[in-house]
């Protein structure tokens, strides 16, 4: 098939079977690939409406503004409307404390995004081809990567579609050349500083050595990694289902012992702690936590803690630890820290029972000396949990007892009176002192919940 008639093809079937309707906008650099779509599009018989974004990044000087007069005069002559944004990068690159290529792909899909969004564009069409994506699966491979990394290039992900995934770059050329569509090359695509221009420059070469159709050969093999991801992908969703849950505020809870009985534990623990930033030798580490019954042990990457517990691990989001103190000196909704708190009072009905799962704890007001204040656990505190007659006991102690791990511990608040009482745990327990009698007229309830 011819390379016009493959794109066609591709476009069809990324577009739903029809380009009617659909509003394309084409990012293009003035390279040999980004030129070949547009004239792919501008040639094709199904006459999609079009036109075109271009990025000068201020990376190559006069190059930079040559491949940018380019772009705009191929527009000019053939009718189509030419979108251009002129960014320094470096700066940007600074500004950001990130690389210069991070930087280039952030300034130009974020001006693309922008044209998608004001100028009613349906579909943002990027001339990826077959090449890059090979190029993509060698580079994920050095770096460490699973199935979906093996896959490579997606040919549509959201509004962004390839529709030259197929097409190799030399069959690429050879079409620019017989259909005398103009371009320009980067001298930096020669050149093997970069990690991909390796791959393309000198691993690429030797591959076709051994295979001259490697890149055919690698790509069906692609396909059935994507195919093979999208089933792990099913299971271990069915996985997660069982052993883990994530709450409101961001923490994940995992259940060790049920996640061991699935098999394959260390791959599941790796799926599921990666995008908190865990370490492959953490992820093992944790894995023979869990085989050896380990608790106590807590592992931490740039933006979470991993805290085992008895069959049980649960992964928070780092924070600064703070002190925190909020006054509460009537009924209303309270902030504190990351967490609401919320205070009613209501005379007690005649036949209230007082039953909660601990989201709601109620006890008498009969006493209470305003204002409430919700603080901080401190070392030396002492309660007397509901259901103890006499004395009280250290909230270390209590805290042990419930197998709260060092993370809930110290995230736990307390609420105590103006007279220092402590009056509960909200969440977990009230005082004895202030449960709720046959003689109590009026009743608070508080509420704890995150933001």
């Amino acid at each position: 098939m011819t390379v016009d008639k493959e794109f066609d093809a591709a476009l069809l079937s990324l577009s739903g079977g029809s380009v009617t309707g659909h509003r394309y906008l084409l990012g293009v650099s003035g390279g040999i690939d980004s030129m070949c779509m547009a004239g792919l599009f501008l040639r094709s018989g199904l006459r999609p409406e079009f036109a075109i974004a271009h990025v000068n990044f201020s990376l190559r000087g006069e190059e930079s503004d040559g491949d940018m007069a380019l772009v705009q005069d191929w527009g000019r002559r053939n009718g189509v409307r030419v979108y251009t944004r002129t960014f320094d990068t470096h700066a940007y690159a600074a500004g950001h404390s990130i690389s210069t290529q991070m930087a280039a792909r952030e300034l130009r899909y974020g001006f693309f995004a922008e044209l998608m969004r004001e100028e009613g564009f349906d579909l943002l069409s990027i001339a990826h081809n077959l090449d890059d994506s090979i190029e993509t699966i060698f580079l994920n491979i050095a770096r460490g990567t699973g199935l979906r990394g093996l896959s490579g290039i997606p040919v549509r992900n959201g509004n962004i579609i390839r529709p030259l995934m197929s097409v190799s770059r030399a069959r690429i050329r050879e079409f620019v050349e017989q259909a005398g569509i103009v371009y320009r090359d980067d001298h930096t695509n020669f050149e093997s500083h970069y990690a991909r221009n390796k791959v393309r420059n000198i691993i690429f070469p030797e591959f076709r050595k051994i295979n001259p159709s490697f890149l055919n050969t690698v790509r069906r093999d692609s396909e059935y990694f994507r195919e093979a991801s999208e089933i792990v992908d099913e299971v271990y969703a069915s996985v997660c289902s069982r052993t883990c849950a994530v709450s409101g505020d961001g923490v994940m809870t995992v259940d060790t012992a049920a996640l061991q009985r699935e098999g394959h534990c260390g791959y599941w623990l790796y799926r599921m702690l990666r995008k908190y930033g865990f370490s492959g030798g953490q992820v093992s580490d944790m894995e023979r936590c869990i085989v050896s019954g380990q608790s106590g042990r807590v592992f931490r990457s740039g933006t979470h803690e991993a805290v085992f517990g008895h069959e049980r691990m649960r992964v928070y989001p780092l924070r600064q630890d703070e002190e925190a103190e909020t006054v509460m000196d009537g009924p209303g909704v309270y902030d504190y820290m990351d967490a609401v708190v919320k205070l009613e009072f209501f005379p007690r009905p005649e036949t209230f029972s007082p039953v909660t799962d601990g989201s709601v704890l109620y006890f008498t007001a009969d006493g209470l000396r305003m204002p409430l204040v919700c603080r901080n656990w401190r070392p030396a505190d002492r309660f007397r949990p509901f259901g103890m007659k006499k004395g009280s006991k250290k909230l270390s102690d209590f805290f042990t007892d419930l197998k709260l791990d060092r993370v809930q511990k110290r995230l736990q608040p307390v609420i105590e009176d103006e007279a220092g009482q402590i009056v509960c745990l909200p969440g977990l327990r009230i005082d004895d002192r202030f449960r709720i009698t046959a003689s109590t007229s009026v009743v608070c309830a508080v509420s704890f919940y995150s933001k």
